[in-house]
């Protein structure tokens, strides 16, 4: 996993935090299973539109991909 893409998922549990939202509820909020958002979370594991729909339902601008140029 990138550093961006940690530092997107600890955005992301920051954001979970402020709101008192458990991963249980968060599931709920984007419509999936609870496993799915434990694998999203410590792994990273998710597809691009679950991810999109994260940065929308907490209002995150930051990107989980590097758009470096080489």
């Amino acid at each position: 996993m990138s550093q961006q893409h940690q530092k997107w998922i600890d955005l992301v549990k920051k954001r979970l935090h402020e709101r008192g939202w458990s991963q249980s509820d968060f599931a709920i909020v984007l419509g999936v299973s609870p496993a799915m958002v434990s694998r999203l979370l410590k792994d990273g594991h998710g597809s691009d539109d679950l991810k999109l729909k994260v940065n929308k339902k907490l209002r995150i601008s930051e990107s989980w991909e590097s758009f470096e140029e080489e």
